[in-house]
């Protein structure tokens, strides 16, 4: 049994993190956004610990590298037409 308590997330609770996209600036369904919001969170709480990542685990560094690039990948063909990157 898990005793973890569930964050719910919500939409309008959606802040972007330090140095991340605002996500509210792309054309993405509920389900992609959620998503990309979990991605981002756990993005934003590796980086801080990265020195750790790049001296203990270079390896584990590299395929977070690889998420982050993925992300944007998804993320930049979606971006509204009225929107800009900030």
């Amino acid at each position: 049994m898990n005793n973890a308590v569930k964050t719910k997330l919500k939409k309008k609770n959606y802040q972007p993190y330090p140095g991340f996209y605002d996500l509210r600036i792309f054309r993405l369904n509920p389900r992609e956004f959620f998503a990309a919001w979990r991605i981002q969170d756990y993005l934003y709480r590796v980086s801080k610990q990265r020195e750790y990542y790049k001296r203990y685990a270079p390896y584990q560094w590299e395929q977070i590298k690889d998420l982050a690039a993925q992300l944007q990948m998804f993320l930049l063909p979606r971006l509204k037409t009225t929107e800009t990157l900030r």
